[in-house]
């Protein structure tokens, strides 16, 4: 049996399926080591050390390589003209999530008062931290 190594970690369990997603695509096995964890106690994310993306010892060049193909081709599909609006960017902040629906960092976390937040996550379950995508206009 093969050593696993980590390549990277996630505390989102679709960002985390996507990248796997392509290496697979790539021919690729990996592992995706405490995503039921982290979906089912996503407030214990960093505790139990996230979403980690893992491949064989033998496939960590390779991967690496198509992990850095993806992070390229996002960048340039980001720096294109017209991928954010001009008063858009402003609000852009390195601690922005990236939009799950089309890769944008144009985001902004939704604020919202304590109890309501509260009172949403003892009623239905799940993370009271909204986002707002200013590219694609999805809130996720």
């Amino acid at each position: 049996m093969a050593r696993l190594i980590t390549l990277r970690t996630f505390d989102n369990y679709v960002t985390a399926h996507i990248v796997k997603s392509r290496l697979e695509a790539e021919g690729m096995a990996c592992v995706l080591q405490n995503e039921h964890t982290i979906a089912m106690q996503w407030h214990m994310a960093e505790a139990n050390g996230r979403i980690r993306l893992q491949v064989a010892e033998c496939d960590k060049a390779m991967a690496e390589h198509v992990l850095a193909v993806i992070e390229q081709e996002a960048l340039a599909v980001q720096s294109t003209i017209g991928f954010w609006d001009e008063e858009d960017i402003d609000q852009l902040d390195p601690n922005n999530r990236i939009c799950i629906h089309c890769g944008s960092k144009n985001t902004r976390k939704e604020d919202y008062s304590k109890r309501p937040a509260m009172l949403r996550w003892l009623l239905q379950g799940f993370a009271s931290d909204k986002w707002h995508c200013f590219h694609c206009g999805a809130d996720f």
